[in-house]
């Protein structure tokens, strides 16, 4: 199945989310991920602030704050389509940024190398059980990956309907180790 027809199709299932359903999904995502002994053994967490109707990470990001957690957020650097991770220490240091997603406003980017992560939490448009993943096709993530640490897990959040039997991967793209739907959670073969 070529990528774009996939992309459109899911994106377009997604959009029909109503915000009860996207919040009632998130929830059960997040009390999933929550449990989760990567989670809960990470000191610093990357984790994607969400937009059209991508699963909620908000109560996420304040439980890792209530937890001791430092938080990191990406900002996109689209001249070289490269992710800076900020550490993220209150929601009000936000605004709309690059494709719309919120960054931390410029006085508030605090760089954080890559190899200090210890957990990313992703967002993508697709995964298949073998953690393959499909994004929305400009590779800030697939770039920034293959910086972090071997021992860093990434955890995936989806819809359970965003889990297909197959999807598309290239040699570049980087397969996730955990994903947490709704009604599952799949540790992927990557592991």
């Amino acid at each position: 199945m070529e990528k774009k027809y996939l992309r459109d199709r899911m994106l377009e299932k997604r959009k029909s989310l109503s915000l009860l359903e996207v919040q009632g999904r998130s929830h059960e995502i997040a009390q999933r991920l929550l449990l989760l002994p990567e989670y809960r053994q990470a000191k610093t967490v990357l984790a994607y602030l969400p937009v059209r109707q991508e699963i909620d990470t908000v109560p996420i990001i304040k439980t890792a704050w209530q937890q001791q957690k430092r938080i990191l957020v990406p900002v996109c650097q689209t001249p070289d389509r490269r992710l800076i991770l900020s550490h993220l220490q209150n929601l009000d240091q936000l605004e709309e940024g690059t494709f719309k997603i919120p960054e931390p406003k410029k006085e508030y980017i605090c760089p954080v190398p890559s190899p200090e992560v210890d957990l990313v939490i992703l967002p993508g448009v697709a995964f298949d059980r073998q953690g393959h993943r499909l994004g929305y096709g400009a590779g800030y993530f697939d770039r920034f990956l293959v910086t972090l640490r071997d021992d860093c897990p990434i955890v995936a959040l989806a819809y359970e309907f965003q889990l297909l039997p197959f999807v598309p991967a290239e040699k570049h793209d980087v397969p996730v180790d955990i994903i947490v739907t709704e009604e599952q959670l799949l540790y992927t073969n990557k592991i």
